[in-house]
C-alpha cells in the first residue's frame, strides 16, 4: 500500500541496508521500482491547505517517499551510490494527472511513454495499434469501451434507465435471466444450487464440475448507508417482504440470501418484464455470433420460458446471495471467486453466484468475476474523465459470454463514457505515434465542456480546438511596421468585388470569391507580425502536432499551424489568425475522416465519426472575405493610397499594448454588426443563432478592419466569424505553476 509510513520504513531499508551492500560490492546494481495505480496518489502537485489562503499550499508526501527509495535528500540529482541505478514505471489504466502533473516533478513520464495493446477485432503483432488482432476470435479480447458503447451500440449492452425501484428489480431479472441462459449453455456442469453443497476431493475436480462464477453488481452512489439500502431493497423484493418487514435493516435479517418467494411472485405477476430479457439476449446472441470465433450462442426462445423459470426458480436464486463491499463494520468480506481448501475437501466459492452492492471499493483495480448485469446509478456535479473510467468494472476478458452482459445506466452517464473512451483511444494512438517515433511526445489529454480530464491537478485548463465562432483577433503592429499587411489588403481591394454603401464614402468592400478552408487559411497566414509569431517548440505548435496525430495525418503532410518566426514572440494566443488557420487546415483534413473523441460545434454537438455523406458535405465550410472601411478621411498614402476606392479609417481605442478591444464594432448598418457585414452586402437576412454564430451550412466570414493611426498609415485589424459544424475537441493543458 502507498501509506507514507509504509514507504518511509522500506526507505530506510534502502538506505542503511542495502546502499552500503552495493557499495561494498563494487558493481552496478539495479532497482526497478512498479508503482501500480500511479494516477492515484503518486501525482506530485501542489494541493490546497484547508482552512489556508490562496498562497498556503503543501507538497503531497507519497510522492515523496516514492522518491526516497532510490534517492537522497541532501543530493537529489543522485541515487544512494554511484552503483545503483533505479528505474520508476509508473503503471495505471488512467494517466491523464501523470501527464497533466508539471514536468519538472521528479515523477512525471520523461525518458519512456509505453501503451499497452490489448487482444481484439483489429490490428497486427508488429505494429503498434491500441489491439492486435486475437487468432482466438472474440471469446480471447479484452472487451472494453470498443465492444459495449461502438461494437455493439445498437444492441444495446448500454441500457438507458433511471434510479428507480422498478428499475433496480428490472436488472436483477437481467441477471438472473442471463445466469440462467449461462447455466443451460453448459448442461454438464453442476448446477449452482448443486455446487453450493458440493465438495471435491481435490482442487482439480472442483474446477472441472463447478460452474463458471456469476456476478451482478449495483454502485448506486460512494455513501456508505446508500449500499446497505438498495441490497435491503433487493433482499425484500426476492424474499416477498412486506413495508413494515422491510424496513429491518439487512445487518439484521438472518441471511443474505436472495429467497425464492418473492422471485416466484414477480415471474407471475409480471411475466412479459422477464420474457423481455430472454427475448433481449436472443437478439444480442446473434449480433455477438457474427462476430469472429464467436460461435453457437444458443438462447431459449420466448416459447421455452417456463424451462427458463424454472432453471432460476431450482438453481440460480438459491445459490445466489448479496453482499455489501464496503468500509462499514456490517459490510461483507470482499469477494473471494477462487474454491475453497477447508479439512482436506474443496468447496464452491464463497461468491460464486453474487449481486454485489458497493461504491468506491469497487471503482479500482478490482476483478469482478463473471460479471453479467451491471446497475450503475450514480452521478458526479462534477464528472472527472479518469476517477469515472475506473469505475467501469464491466470491462475485462468477457467475450466468452459478452452476449449476456448488460450495463443499466442514466442516457447522459452512456454518453459521458463513450466520450471518455474516444478520448482514452485519442490518447493511446498519441502516444503510439511517439512511441513509433522512439521519442517522448507531450501527449494531447482531452476533457469536455461537460466533464474534466482529472481533479488531481491544480491549475488546469480547458482549450477547445475551435478558436470560436466570432473572434477579433485584438494585436496591432505600430504603423511604420505594418506595410505587408496594408499591402495585403489592398491587394484584395483589387479583385473584382462590391463596394459596400455610398460610392463616396463607402462602408467597405467585399470580394467576389469566396474561398475553401485550405485558401481561407492560406490567408490568414499571410498576416504578419513583427511581435507576434511562432515558437516552434511552444505549446500552440505542440498541440496542432497532437491534433494532426489525432486526426491521423500523415507526419509528412506540411504542418497544420505555420505562424512565421519572430526574434521575439508578443504572444501565443489560441484566438490568433495562425491558430484559426491551422483550424481551418484541420477542418478540411478530416472532412472524411473518422477521428476518435472528435465533436462539431453545432449547438448540440455531434460525434464527428458518426456523420454521413451529407452531413459533412453540408460542413465544407466557405469563406467570404471584406474590408470594412471607417468614417475617417480616405488613406492617401501607400498600398491603401493607391486605390481606386476611397478607403476610410476606423477610428478604434489603441492600448498601449498596441492591441484595441476584440470586440466587432460598428453597430449603426442597415443590418447591425460588423460580424454580419457580408450578409449586409449580399443584401441576404443573417442565419444565425441567438448569440449570432452562424448556422451549419452557412458561408463564414474574414473581415479586415482598417484602424486610424493618424498622423502615421492605419494599421489592420482581421476579425473572423466561423458557422457551426466544424470539428471540436476539448484539450486539458497545464496551467501556470504556483508558488
Amino acid at each position: 500500500m502507498k501509506n507514507t509510513a509504509h514507504l518511509e520504513r522500506l526507505s530506510v531499508l534502502m538506505t542503511r541496508v542495502v546502499a552500503p551492500k552495493v557499495a561494498a560490492a563494487g558493481r552496478p546494481f539495479h532497482v526497478l521500482v512498479i508503482d501500480d495505480e500511479a494516477d492515484d496518489s503518486s501525482i506530485d502537485n501542489l494541493i490546497d491547505v484547508p482552512g489556508g489562503d490562496a498562497a498556503t499550499v503543501e507538497t503531497k508526501q507519497v510522492p515523496r517517499r516514492i522518491l526516497d527509495l532510490w534517492q537522497s535528500r541532501k543530493q537529489s540529482d543522485q541515487t544512494l551510490d554511484a552503483s545503483l541505478y533505479a528505474t520508476y514505471m509508473a503503471y495505471t489504466a488512467t494517466p491523464q494527472a501523470n501527464f497533466l502533473q508539471e514536468q519538472d516533478n521528479a515523477l512525471a513520464p520523461r525518458d519512456f511513454i509505453v501503451a499497452l495493446r490489448t487482444p481484439g477485432p483489429h490490428g497486427h503483432i508488429d505494429v503498434r495499434t491500441s489491439t492486435y488482432k486475437a487468432p482466438e476470435g472474440v471469446n480471447a479480447w479484452y472487451t472494453g469501451g470498443e465492444a459495449f458503447y461502438k461494437t455493439l451500440d445498437k444492441v444495446p449492452l448500454c441500457v438507458a434507465s433511471t434510479d428507480s425501484d422498478e428499475e433496480l428489480v428490472d436488472g436483477v431479472r437481467a441477471f438472473l435471466v442471463a445466469a440462467a441462459i449461462r447455466r443451460m449453455r453448459k448442461p454438464e456442469l453442476m448446477s449452482p444450487a448443486e455446487a453450493k453443497r458440493a465438495s471435491f476431493d481435490s482442487l482439480e475436480a472442483a474446477q472441472h464440475h463447478l460452474p463458471p462464477v456469476a456476478s451482478m453488481l449495483v454502485n448506486p452512489s460512494s455513501g456508505l448507508g446508500d449500499h446497505f439500502d438498495v441490497a435491503g431493497r433487493i433482499h425484500a423484493w426476492s424474499m416477498g417482504l412486506d413495508a413494515v418487514e422491510a424496513q429491518t435493516p439487512l445487518w439484521e435479517r438472518p441471511s443474505r440470501d436472495l429467497g425464492v418467494d418473492g422471485v416466484r411472485d414477480d415471474m407471475a405477476r409480471k411475466p412479459a418484464q422477464w420474457i423481455h430479457w430472454l427475448e433481449n439476449y436472443g437478439r444480442s446472441a446473434s449480433a455477438v455470433a457474427a462476430l469472429p470465433g464467436a460461435g453457437n450462442r444458443t438462447v431459449p426462445s420466448s416459447d421455452q420460458w417456463l424451462d427458463v423459470s424454472k432453471v432460476i426458480i431450482d438453481e440460480i436464486v438459491p445459490a445466489t446471495s448479496l453482499a455489501v463491499i464496503n468500509s462499514d463494520d456490517n459490510a461483507d468480506e470482499r469477494p473471494q471467486f477462487s474454491p475453497i481448501s477447508s479439512d482436506g475437501e474443496w468447496r464452491a466459492p464463497a461468491n460464486l453466484s453474487t449481486i454485489f452492492v458497493s461504491g468506491n471499493v469497487m471503482s479500482r483495480g478490482l476483478t469482478l468475476e463473471g460479471l453479467l448485469t451491471t446497475v450503475f446509478t450514480r452521478t458526479a456535479e462534477h464528472p472527472l474523465a479518469d476517477t469515472q473510467m475506473q469505475m467501469q468494472r464491466w470491462f475485462g476478458y468477457r467475450g466468452a459470454y459478452l452476449d449476456l452482459c448488460r450495463v443499466f445506466m442514466r442516457e447522459e452517464q452512456i454518453d459521458l463514457f463513450t466520450r471518455f473512451h474516444d478520448n482514452d483511444e485519442l490518447l493511446r494512438q498519441d502516444i503510439l505515434a511517439a512511441m513509433e517515433g522512439g521519442g517522448v511526445s507531450d501527449p494531447v489529454v482531452l476533457q469536455g465542456r461537460s466533464f474534466l480530464a482529472t481533479g488531481k491537478i491544480a491549475n488546469t485548463r480547458g482549450i477547445s480546438l475551435s478558436p470560436g465562432s466570432r473572434q477579433l483577433f485584438p494585436l496591432l503592429n505600430r504603423p511604420q511596421a505594418d506595410e505587408d499587411n496594408r499591402a495585403l489588403v489592398a491587394s484584395l481591394l483589387s479583385e473584382p468585388g462590391t463596394v459596400v454603401g455610398p460610392t463616396r464614402h463607402p462602408r467597405g468592400y467585399l470580394c467576389s470569391r469566396t474561398l475553401s478552408l485550405p485558401d481561407a487559411a492560406d490567408l490568414l497566414d499571410r498576416l504578419r507580425y513583427t511581435e507576434h509569431g511562432a515558437d516552434r517548440d511552444g505549446v500552440e505548435a505542440s498541440r496542432w502536432q497532437s491534433a494532426a496525430r489525432a486526426a491521423g495525418l500523415s507526419p509528412t503532410m506540411p504542418e497544420l499551424y505555420r505562424a512565421p518566426r519572430v526574434d521575439t514572440p508578443f504572444c501565443e494566443m489560441n484566438a490568433s489568425p495562425y491558430s484559426v488557420a491551422a483550424y481551418l487546415r484541420f477542418w478540411a483534413a478530416v472532412l472524411n475522416r473518422r477521428v476518435p473523441g472528435l465533436y462539431t460545434t453545432d449547438h448540440r454537438p455531434l460525434m464527428w465519426r458518426t456523420l454521413d455523406a451529407n452531413a459533412r458535405a453540408l460542413r465544407t465550410a466557405k469563406f467570404n472575405v471584406a474590408v470594412r472601411f471607417g468614417p475617417g478621411g480616405p488613406v492617401t498614402t501607400g498600398a491603401l493610397g493607391d486605390l481606386s476606392i476611397p478607403v476610410g479609417t476606423m477610428a478604434r481605442t489603441v492600448h498601449n499594448d498596441r492591441t484595441i478591444d476584440p470586440a466587432w464594432g460598428s453597430q449603426n448598418g442597415p443590418i447591425r454588426g460588423d460580424d454580419f457585414f457580408d450578409y449586409e452586402a449580399l443584401r441576404r437576412e443573417p442565419r444565425a443563432a441567438a448569440d449570432r454564430t452562424r448556422l451549419v451550412g452557412e458561408d463564414g466570414l474574414i473581415l479586415f478592419h482598417v484602424i486610424d493611426r493618424s498622423p502615421e498609415e492605419p494599421t489592420i485589424a482581421v476579425g473572423y466569424s466561423i458557422p457551426r459544424g466544424g470539428p471540436d475537441f476539448v484539450q486539458a493543458m497545464r496551467g501556470t505553476p504556483r508558488g
